[in-house]
């Protein structure tokens, strides 16, 4: 299966240029006897030795102090390497069958960013590559094929850099 970096941190913004400088993690809800709705906010980030900002206490990840006081979540958190490749799918695949995430388009996302070439380096420029006519949208919103994509991508290669 074919891996396409760089992909970009949820928490700063700057790309992670390889599997090994990212993360992914996501908060459970204190009070779920079960796994169905237990989980939120699904993201990735750098690895705290990879991150921009490795002196926060922090780096890129959740503020857990935050997350644990005001809502009693707790964080979950596991390398980037076990959701790349067909058992990552099947991982990620296995909590949209047992309904782990109050919103199962959080995982879908995942999916999209980490499997499907191209959508990841698209994805900032949807939205105005839309607006501006880069393409005739033929599918669901954020759920667009190679040709699509591609066209997203000359698009955004067309735009002057700021």
């Amino acid at each position: 299966m074919e891996i396409n970096p760089p992909w970009m941190c949820d928490q700063c913004g700057q790309p992670i240029f390889s599997v090994e400088e990212g993360w992914v993690e996501w908060l459970n809800g204190a009070s779920a006897k079960q796994w169905e709705g237990h989980s939120h906010e699904l993201r990735l980030v750098h690895a705290r030795a990879a991150s921009p900002r490795p002196d926060s206490k922090y780096a890129c990840g959740h503020n857990e102090d935050y997350w644990r006081e005001a809502k009693q979540y707790s964080l979950s958190d596991l390398s980037l390497s076990c959701f790349i490749g067909p058992d990552g799918l099947v991982t990620l695949l296995s909590w949209l069958a047992d309904k782990r995430f109050a919103e199962p388009e959080e995982v879908l996302e995942m999916i999209k960013r980490l499997h499907v070439p191209n959508y990841e380096a698209a994805r900032p420029s949807f939205d105005a590559a839309i607006a501006e006519g880069a393409f005739e949208q033929r599918s669901a919103a954020r759920y667009y094929d190679q040709r699509e994509l591609a066209a997203v991508l000359a698009w955004a290669a067309r735009q002057p850099h700021r």
